[in-house]
């Protein structure tokens, strides 16, 4: 048997609810099962996404709480500084504080990461997915 880590982790209550919830009614037995299958998970889709090379078209969805100190204008500038990979964006009210950005992009896989990576970093950023799409 592998060996096992304990850790610790602060997260919203609401999220960790949501998640044992989930991962109950899919029949976890545990928590500790679930966030291993959730990481699992997590470093698959994430080793493919980091080893594109070339040229990439796809899609980020971004969340956002738009009442977050100056997100939106941020979005925007970031935006313009990508405009070799950059095609549309898209902006959908979800609700009073939370917006959704989709930013259609084609270009090199190596801007599209640091476009992606940038993003998440930014203050008031909820969720992120990047979508591609072979050529």
């Amino acid at each position: 048997m592998p060996r096992q880590s304990r850790i610790s982790l602060s997260i919203p209550e609401a999220l960790l609810e949501e998640f044992d919830s989930l991962s109950r009614s899919m029949g976890h037995p545990n928590r500790s099962r679930a966030v291993s299958e959730a990481m699992r998970e997590f470093l698959t889709s994430r080793k493919w996404e980091m080893a594109r090379r070339g040229k990439v078209p796809g899609v980020i969805l971004l969340t956002y709480d738009h009442h977050a100190g100056g997100i939106g204008k941020a979005l925007t500038e970031l935006q313009h500084d990508y405009p070799d990979v950059v095609t549309a964006t898209m902006h959908i009210h979800l609700s009073k504080h939370v917006c959704l950005e989709v930013i259609a992009f084609n270009g090199d896989a190596g801007r599209v990461r640091s476009l992606a990576k940038t993003l998440r970093s930014r203050k008031g950023v909820l969720d992120l997915k990047l979508a591609t799409s072979p050529l």
